[in-house]
């Protein structure tokens, strides 16, 4: 049973929000339960499929609207930039609002701009409406995060996330093959309405099912003034920023890859739309894969410091790798082996740097989320659309990106991991 013994109890380390066992709506799903840690899983996945079923279309958009291809990169640009900024805004209105009715809103406005999208008769209108469909898409991963830090303690959020990590990864396993598949059969419009229809499907499944995590006495006030200084409270605590700083650095380097892999790979490697999706879908598996390991791995007793400390050396690595790889011309052989080694290192400190940053803040969860989102796709998206920019289809200047990224994520690892020893002596 979860300690009652006051708002904020030391001694179990729980969040401020008791763990509940017992819904409260007819057809919700008991909290910590594997239909509740599905469903938050499925809603993070709202960004990921909305990046990644629209990979393959990015060179027929750059044709078909006779644009460049830095271009047609915008869309996922911006929807990335809307997506990072509206999170500053979701994540304060979560904590004075609640979690659920901001979600719910989120989701509505997320279908409406991919019908938006899907009706775009110009590049400059569906650039317009994929900014307006980030906005929408911020509610779902920020509440998620939220909603797992209100009901665990801190190696039991690290646990989760990355379980949720293991099944978000499925999305973009599949995501490109089905934007393939339906640019196949249909035109591109068909992806962003089948976007619609899965947020409007995410909009009931969440209606449905989920509680609110965030008890009423427990809400801040609405202002700017409140805004601004759960911010403040946040980057002035110790022990947040290192850790987000982690996930900056491995996320810049995984959106780069996101972003530039359609013309690296179809046009710089010259592979198929279908063996592009095998290969991107290798490495979401290896993300997926790795999720599992840290959960397994945390469940036996290792600390996220430890995690994160591993998957460091591992990003370092694979950095190193591929941009060795693709300066020989090794080919697909020198690309894909060393990113799949660095996405496997991107699931290990991935989660367990989110819930150290989130750790020291409790009761502004909407807000630390909102800010690790905002920051870790703001570099995500300046890292996407400079490497298309500067470095087009070539595999070299992918690698070196790579390289520099994964150098930097290992670098704060290790000192997030020594900081979180010397802090806390008893971690593996």
């Amino acid at each position: 049973m979860p300690c009652r013994r006051s708002r904020s109890c030391s001694a179990c380390n729980r969040s401020n929000y008791d763990l509940l066992t017992v819904p409260t709506r007819k057809y919700s799903s008991p909290i910590g339960s594997r239909a509740w840690i599905g469903t938050l899983a499925a809603l993070t996945a709202v960004v990921a499929l909305s990046v990644d079923m629209s990979l393959p279309a990015q060179p027929t958009l750059a044709r078909t609207f006779h644009v460049p291809d830095s271009t047609a990169a915008l869309t996922l640009s911006v929807f990335v930039i809307a997506f990072a900024l509206a999170q500053l805004v979701v994540g304060f209105l979560t904590d004075a609002w609640g979690r659920r009715k901001v979600l719910l809103g989120g989701l509505a406005v997320f279908t409406l701009a991919s019908l938006g999208c899907a009706l775009s008769p110009s590049i400059e209108l569906l650039i317009v409406w994929r900014g307006v469909q980030g906005i929408g898409a911020a509610a779902a991963p920020v509440v998620a995060r939220a909603m797992v830090r209100d009901t665990q303690p801190p190696a039991g959020a690290a646990r989760l996330l990355s379980t949720m990590l293991a099944v978000l990864a499925i999305a973009p396993m599949i995501a490109p093959t089905i934007g393939g598949a339906l640019l196949a059969v249909f035109a591109w419009p068909m992806i962003f309405a089948t976007l619609a229809t899965i947020g409007f499907i995410f909009f009931g499944i969440s209606y449905l099912t989920l509680d609110e995590t965030l008890a009423a006495d427990r809400r801040r006030p609405l202002s700017g003034r409140a805004l601004v200084a759960n911010y403040a409270t946040f980057l002035r605590t110790p022990g947040t920023k290192l850790p987000m700083a982690i996930g900056c650095a491995s996320f810049a380097a995984q959106f780069a890859y996101i972003s530039d892999s359609p013309f690296v790979l179809m046009e710089g490697f010259g592979v198929s739309r279908s063996t592009y999706g095998i290969i991107f879908g290798s490495t979401a598996l290896a993300l997926m894969i790795g999720s599992i390991t840290g959960g397994r791995m945390i469940r036996a007793g290792r600390s996220p410091y430890a995690m994160i400390a591993t998957g460091g050396v591992l990003l370092a690595l694979g950095g190193i790798a591929t941009a060795v790889g693709t300066a020989l011309g090794l080919g697909i052989a020198g690309f894909l082996p060393p990113m799949i080694v660095f996405f496997f290192g991107c699931a290990l400190t991935g989660p367990s740097a989110t819930a150290i940053a989130m750790q020291p803040v409790p009761q502004i969860a909407g807000t630390a989320s909102a800010a690790i989102g905002f920051s870790t796709m703001t570099s995500g998206a300046i890292a996407g659309y400079l490497t298309t920019r500067i470095g087009g289809t070539s595999p070299t200047m992918f690698g070196l990106v790579t390289l520099v990224m994964g150098l930097i994520a290992c670098a704060l690892a290790l000192a997030t991991a020594a900081r979180g020893r010397h802090a806390h002596p008893a971690h593996p």
